[in-house]
């Protein structure tokens, strides 16, 4: 799966170059930029900050007490408990001591489904409202709707508007659904 690569921690690599390069964090959810060492390192490494945008908006979007690693806690005690595992993207069992540890513990396997499974959300340009753009043409053109949850068809004039704006219906929907 391409999006493994974003799930990587940034790797500057053992050179000593200072490329500037972007990474996917996927704690704070969004693509950062890093200093590149210029060799090795890993596939977390993009470009520009829109190749990172477009090979990881995918990784679905995930509540922020579900991004912390699991905590047992200092204490002794025995409970069965479950936390969301951000590299696996699943609710894992663990055992709990009873005290202090963080937010990532639920009762139960639902509970933490409910919480932290996340719902795939497209990239921010399918949030752009339709923008048939400045000039006199008339180009068949497909945008996404989110109140519908659909790409609807509009005429683009053919210059200006915004990115929510495809050429054909399986376009947008391979971006935004």
């Amino acid at each position: 799966e391409k999006q493994r690569a974003c799930l990587l921690p940034p790797d500057d690599g053992p050179c000593r170059a200072m490329v500037p390069r972007w990474y996917y964090d996927r704690y704070t959810q969004s693509c950062q930029e890093f200093s590149y060492g210029g060799c090795l390192g890993n596939a977390n490494n993009f470009l520009t900050p829109d190749d990172c945008e477009k090979r990881c908006w995918t990784i679905k979007k995930v509540p922020k007490i579900c991004r912390m690693e699991a905590d047992v806690g200092p204490c002794r005690s025995y409970f069965r408990r479950y936390a969301f595992n951000l590299s696996s993207m699943r609710c894992e069992e663990f055992i709990y001591g009873g005290c202090y540890g963080n937010d990532n513990n639920f009762k139960d396997l639902q509970s933490c489904v409910d919480h932290c499974l996340p719902e795939k959300t497209g990239p921010l340009l399918c949030y752009s409202p339709k923008d048939e753009g400045l000039c006199s043409s008339s180009v068949t053109r497909y945008y996404y709707d989110t109140k519908s949850k659909t790409c609807k068809e509009f005429k683009y004039s053919g210059c200006g508007g915004n990115a929510n704006n495809f050429v054909t219906a399986t376009d947008c929907y391979n971006v935004c659904k």
